[in-house]
């Protein structure tokens, strides 16, 4: 990757609000850990209590997604695309992958059981339910 790349993810990740998981507005789940979130994007787990969960994600190269695994998951690009490929193979889906934190919280305020990852100031103006904060 370029320069310019890592100056700009340093710049935005020093500049980002706070790392929210959320859900939409009417959403049935309840507050979630780092475990169960870490669980959730590593596919460890499919579900949270009775309800199937589509995850999603931003692109590759978007840099809330690189503080998102760096953070939260602490897991390599490589160790997690491992393990959605396991998960494939056993019938499940990997995240959803939109290019905007808005399109994320688009998709979350009309698709129930959906979780993903947005800014806190994202996940506010469109009213969802914020499940997990990544501590600062």
């Amino acid at each position: 990757m370029n320069i310019l790349f890592w100056v700009v993810m340093i710049i935005v990740s020093v500049e980002a609000k706070s790392l929210v998981i959320a859900s939409g507005k009417n959403s049935a789940f309840p507050p979630l850990g780092l475990e169960e979130v870490h669980d959730l994007y590593v596919a460890k787990h499919f579900r949270i209590g009775n309800h199937k969960v589509l995850l999603l994600n931003l692109e590759a190269d978007h840099p809330l997604r690189h503080t998102f695994e760096h953070e939260v998951l602490r897991e390599n690009r490589d160790a997690l695309g491992y393990a959605w490929l396991q998960a494939h193979y056993l019938g499940h889906h990997a995240p959803k992958v939109f290019k905007s934190q808005e399109a994320v919280a688009q998709f979350l305020t009309n698709v129930e059981d959906a979780v993903g990852y947005v800014e806190e100031e994202v996940a506010l103006r469109y009213h969802l339910t914020i499940l997990f904060r990544v501590k600062e």
